[in-house]
């Protein structure tokens, strides 16, 4: 009888270890639905080539006005600018942008919601990444990537929400 019950609670033991393992928090949804703004914008001149997010131009420069922290794309002849916001139904969740002059991608995570995006560049040819925001416990966080793309270089700033490319968000191109 006695081997019994040890046989018994180990049988328990081993599933009580096996259900902790199960239960385990999976990881954060991929986002629903969400909003993109954005805009390409000449930073010669700060005219907005395309999108909907506003922009203003100032003697040295472009700036579009954003709940986090605001965006600032210097001059910087022949290139275009990229700046992508995503929004869900509480407001900004993601911003990505790409500054010409430096050649810099910016990949910000707005939200401390256990959820991130992944950004890629795609220049002629190939793809670079995925870059996220680091993942701290900060309520805004971001990662600036230093590309070192050629002065006018015609590059896509793809945007999606697992690291494996297969969970789409959008795409802007953009000019080194």
């Amino acid at each position: 009888m006695r081997s019994r019950r040890g046989l018994l609670g180990t049988a328990l033991a081993s599933l009580t270890i096996l259900t902790s393992f199960l239960l385990v928090p999976s990881p954060a949804q991929a986002y629903g639905s969400l909003t993109v703004k954005w805009a390409r914008v000449d930073t010669d001149n700060c005219n907005r080539l395309s999108g909907n997010l506003p922009v203003t131009s100032f003697s040295n420069g472009c700036m579009l006005y954003d709940s986090a922290d605001d965006t600032f794309f210097e001059k910087d002849a022949g290139g275009v600018a990229v700046k992508i916001e995503l929004h869900d139904g509480s407001g900004l969740v993601a911003k990505v942008e790409f500054h010409p002059l430096g050649e810099k991608l910016y990949v910000y995570d707005t939200r401390n919601d256990s959820d991130t995006v992944y950004t890629w560049l795609r220049v002629g040819g190939h793809s670079y990444g995925p870059w996220s925001a680091p993942g701290t416990s900060a309520p805004v966080e971001h990662r600036v990537v230093d590309t070192s793309i050629a002065e006018g270089t015609y590059l896509l700033v793809d945007i999606y929400d697992d690291n494996g490319h297969s969970d789409y968000i959008t795409s802007k191109s953009g000019s080194a």
